[in-house]
């Protein structure tokens, strides 16, 4: 699907921005997280203690995360920066938190972090969902979906800091999504990079800045306002979620 952003200020808005179409990946599974025994005495493993650390701020981390037999890259999926491909379960008082974990490590060939960002989906409906029911979840396709998105462009950064919140639609049919939130084209509308009241949004490393970025999936009718009014109706959908205590949250 393609990525819809928009210019701050006295800039146009730009053309869409090809993007990660919809595919097959390999069933989840279960790994073992814990930081450093999770990623070995290795660079990555440096470059994200700072990043433990923010979603262990948050709520209680989930000490497995959720990774694959077979790592997607060897069908056909993007490359992520280190080859490892996972998502961490983070349980805030209120909402459940899956985020990516590996889009920011760094790689052989450079020592930055990665991609310079990780992504992440947030919501009150995950609450009480143990670590198969989330796996299996349509908010693990959503995410998934869309870090392997952020991996076909090898980051989103450069894009936020120059467009601002950008939107998006994810293919969706065939999960558990509700059905609202389903266009007739099989899509949910998403918006990528809204500002969280409370919470930063990018992390220093020891490798380097690292962008955390919410993803937000929208109802059909916000997503109408969007196609409809592009960077008009961005605007108006984030005011409007702000001003009611939406914010970022995915609400079902």
């Amino acid at each position: 699907m393609g990525l819809f952003g928009r210019k701050k200020k006295d800039q146009q808005d730009a053309a869409p921005t090809n993007a990660q179409e919809a595919q097959s990946f390999p069933p989840p599974t279960t790994g073992h997280g814990g930081g450093e025994e999770r990623r070995g005495d290795s660079e990555p493993a440096a470059g994200h203690r700072e990043i433990d650390a923010y979603w262990a701020q948050l709520g209680t981390v989930d000490p497995d995360v959720i990774t694959y037999l077979i790592n997607p890259m060897f069908q056909g999926a993007p490359a992520w920066p280190n080859t490892r491909q996972a998502y961490r379960v983070v349980r805030t008082p209120n909402t459940v938190i899956i985020a990516s974990d590996g889009l920011a490590d760094a790689s052989a060939d450079s020592p930055g972090p990665g991609f310079g960002c990780e992504v992440y989906i947030e919501s009150p409906a995950l609450v009480g969902a143990d670590f198969e029911a989330l796996r299996g979840s349509w908010m693990f396709a959503a995410i998934e979906n869309f870090a392997q998105n952020v991996a076909a462009m090898q980051g989103i950064s450069g894009h936020l800091r120059q467009y601002g919140v950008a939107s998006m639609e994810l293919p969706l049919e065939g999960t558990d999504i509700p059905p609202a939130l389903l266009t007739e084209r099989g899509t949910a509308g998403a918006l990528i990079g809204m500002p969280v009241a409370g919470r930063a949004a990018q992390v220093t490393t020891s490798a380097g800045p690292v962008d955390i970025v919410p993803l937000t999936i929208v109802g059909t009718d916000e997503l109408a306002v969007i196609l409809g009014q592009r960077q008009a109706g961005r605007d108006s959908i984030v005011a409007a979620r702000q001003q009611d205590g939406r914010g970022h949250v995915t609400i079902t």
